[in-house]
């Protein structure tokens, strides 16, 4: 729809869709690679957030949050992340499979 006003926690972009999207902002805990890189991103996009907001529900934690945003920019950008055995000892493995499926670095 050309014209869209995409938003996502608050913060607003025009969408059109004849045009390659990309945007630069965001919360960086929540950002996916190709956010943080700058690089054109899709509705997978989205999934990779959805992924890491149902690790924080599931858990009470983050899977990249570092000491700083720079920190968690750059776990983020390494795409490397696990669940912590005693957090989620206690989670379905239908969940677990629901999240790793969801947090992926190369959508390809």
């Amino acid at each position: 729809m050309p014209g869209a006003v995409l938003s996502a926690l608050g913060l607003t972009s025009r969408y059109n869709p004849n045009e390659k999207l990309k945007v630069n902002f965001g919360t960086p805990e929540f950002l996916s690679p190709e956010v943080v890189n700058y690089d054109q991103i899709s509705d997978k996009t989205d999934m990779w957030s959805m992924g890491v907001i149902t690790y924080m529900l599931l858990s009470g934690l983050s899977p990249f949050l570092g000491d700083d945003d720079t920190e968690t920019l750059n776990n983020v950008l390494s795409g490397n992340w696990y669940f912590d055995e005693e957090t989620f000892e206690a989670v379905s493995d239908e969940a677990k499979d629901f999240v790793s499926n969801l947090i992926v670095k190369d959508q390809r």
